[in-house]
């Protein structure tokens, strides 16, 4: 008889598609000694999520797979950001960010894990036990049996809770938007003053993802309603008869970082189930892509995954939380660090270039205090001398 190693990943989302992609990929073949059998159990089989659904410049490189599926995707180059006090900057990236609808990505990676090999089973796995090395798993519709188990359901799934703790209130950004019929040009944020958190308009294929996130514990929902209304209403978006979404997405503070376990004996977190998304600007899915893949990869070589996750993101991610609270409400030169950024940007090609390169994602929080400060003077020149130009000009303009 034929050794068969049977891994469950409930989830079938970035994380857990990714994940079972590269298993299959880098599985023994059924001619071979030991094949490893993949199943991943999904409820909705493809369903749409209250996120912009972007993906930069970076995620397109590192899998260029998804450039194929372009179609699917709506390019956009524009990107106008809104400080408080009515700021703000219009910003031509050099390299468009893909926005897709989160259906028809869920649906293509699920797919492309299927098409790998895994079994993509349509049920909703609500229990998991493990008793003599392997897990015994109950669904709605049916009972199972893994070696391995791999959560990828979300920040809140209960199977999460179970294997490595509830996460904190303060761990979450509570979000409200809607799905808005209609085509647009333009990726738009919108950053309010003492506020940790953001509106945005990511104008996707057939319709814009239109929301609003704050830090859970900070905001209510009230409050996110009344900035939604005021920032729906500047842009003349239509919400009447707009399908409504509200989510709690993970955005995890440094203390939580710090502890923050992944892996156990026989099975292992990803994507939003592992909290690893960015916690200044919410975005999840590259993170959730690449975890599934680094879980993979270490399950291939028998080697640590938290190791992995913490060398290549998960220090990075440390430091935005760490950040964030500075970024959404800290001053820097007297005014707020995010109108300063929209100012700067207007005075000159500095900012905007590293504006840029974040947008791509290509520059770390590590090393953007150390950017920043090297290029201060130059900047401040920068802002002087657009300053002074503003002046004549308005001077030229009163007098002739």
């Amino acid at each position: 008889m034929v050794e068969v190693r049977t891994i469950a990943i409930v989830g079938g989302g970035p994380a857990g598609s990714m994940a079972a992609s590269r298993l299959m990929l880098g599985a023994p073949k059924p001619h071979q000694r030991r094949p490893i059998r993949i199943v991943v159990f999904e409820e909705r089989l493809g369903w749409e999520k209250p996120c912009g659904g972007g993906l930069s410049h970076k995620v397109l490189q590192k899998y260029p797979f998804l450039l194929r599926e372009a179609g699917s995707a709506n390019p956009i180059s524009k990107m106008e950001i809104r400080a408080p006090g009515d700021e703000s900057m219009c910003l031509h990236l050099r390299k468009p960010v893909a926005i897709w609808s989160r259906r028809e990505l869920n649906h293509y990676l699920l797919e492309r894990s299927r098409e790998a090999g895994a079994e993509v089973v349509n049920d909703r796995v609500i229990s998991a036990n493990r008793e003599g090395g392997r897990w015994r798993l109950r669904g709605r519709t049916g009972s199972y049996e893994a070696d391995y188990l791999i959560v990828a359901a979300g920040a809140r799934c209960g199977l999460r809770n179970q294997l490595a703790g509830a996460f904190k209130a303060q761990d979450f950004l509570l979000t409200f938007g809607y799905f808005v019929p209609g085509r647009d040009d333009t990726l738009r944020v919108e950053f309010f003053e003492s506020f940790e958190g953001y509106a945005w308009s990511f104008p996707r294929s057939d319709h814009l993802s239109v929301g609003i996130c704050g830090k859970a514990g900070q905001a209510g929902m009230a409050d996110l309603k009344q900035r939604l209304s005021v920032f729906v209403a500047r842009y003349g978006y239509s919400t009447v008869s707009a399908p409504v979404f509200s989510h709690l997405l993970p955005a995890l503070d440094a203390e939580t970082w710090t502890g923050l376990k992944l892996e156990g004996p026989g099975w292992a977190l990803a994507g939003d189930a592992a909290g690893l998304t960015d916690p200044i600007t919410g975005e999840g899915l590259y993170f959730a892509m690449r975890s599934g893949e680094l879980l993979a990869n270490a399950l291939l070589a028998q080697s640590s995954y938290s190791e992995r996750v913490w060398n290549e993101f998960g220090k990075k991610l440390k430091m935005g939380a760490q950040i964030c609270p500075k970024f959404y409400k800290g001053k820097f030169l007297g005014a707020g660090v995010t109108t300063r950024m929209v100012q700067f940007c207007n005075d000159g090609n500095i900012i905007s270039n590293l504006l840029q390169d974040l947008v791509e994602g290509n520059q770390s929080y590590r090393g953007l205090p150390k950017r920043v400060f090297r290029t201060l003077p130059v900047l401040l020149a920068e802002m002087a001398a657009h300053s002074v130009g503003k002046r004549i000009g308005t001077r030229f303009a009163q007098h002739g």
